[in-house]
């Protein structure tokens, strides 16, 4: 991996926020000098900015919201001058009923040619310049990468009923998180052949998983501090952050 290796990013916000409630889209609330989304956004450009080139910037939207994105996102004046020093623009990219549809048809929006795509959830503002760095050089080198932080709480397999069949072993477990990085033109053949085999994933790293066996997905440490706005409680997180 050298200075100039070229990186595209996806950012996901095509999602409804149901379960956030309000009438104002999580990705789309106020933090700090702009919103959720722009924030996540500025520190992967202030990240890259010197260190990787940078081919694509793209961010999923809920459809007929382009508009809306796009006007949230230059309202932050800060993000509107990494991007010029940057030197690439926001692609706003229309999602899908799925997070996995929404994914492809950003991975099919990327106009450049990068080595590595990272994806990240839109909702998540507390990411960091080392997760990304690390997500990057991790993928470089193994082809695929995922932060994963081990689960606190005793983990059980339960069956359909709800007993407990298995007891399982934390160390052995990783709660993921994003960015999720990969080799571009591999995860984009993979999505390929998940939308021809018309099976839904839980994430990309399952539908790498699926198609690219030998070639497993590498977990580096995440941050516990790198959650994602889901429920009304974790307002409170960006007010004390």
């Amino acid at each position: 991996m050298t200075k100039n290796s070229s990186i595209a990013i996806i950012i996901t916000a095509a999602g409804s926020s149901t379960r956030m409630g309000g009438s104002t889209k999580k990705e789309y609330l106020p933090y700090k000098n702009g919103t959720v989304l722009s924030n996540s956004a500025k520190t992967f450009l202030n990240t890259c900015l010197n260190n990787y080139k940078l081919t694509d910037f793209i961010v999923t939207c809920p459809k007929g919201g382009i508009n809306e994105c796009q006007k949230i996102l230059e309202q932050d004046k800060e993000l509107t001058q990494l991007l010029k020093a940057c030197a690439v623009d926001i692609q706003i990219v229309e999602g899908a009923q799925t997070r996995q549809a929404s994914v492809f048809n950003a991975l099919k929006a990327v106009k450049g040619n990068p080595s590595i795509v990272l994806i990240h959830d839109g909702a998540r503002p507390f990411i960091t310049a080392q997760l990304i760095t690390d997500g990057i050089s991790t993928a470089f080198e193994y082809g695929a990468s995922v932060p994963g932080v081990t689960p606190t709480d005793t983990q059980k397999r339960i069956d359909e009923n709800g007993f407990i069949v298995e007891h399982l072993v934390r160390s052995g477990l990783a709660a993921v998180q994003t960015p999720q990085c990969f080799n571009y033109e591999m995860l984009l053949a993979a999505h390929k052949k998940a939308s021809d085999d018309n099976y839904e994933y839980t994430d990309d790293t399952e539908i790498w998983g699926k198609y690219y066996s030998e070639k497993p997905v590498k977990v580096y440490t995440g941050d516990v501090n790198n959650i994602k706005i889901t429920y009304p409680s974790d307002l409170q997180t960006l007010e004390t952050k």
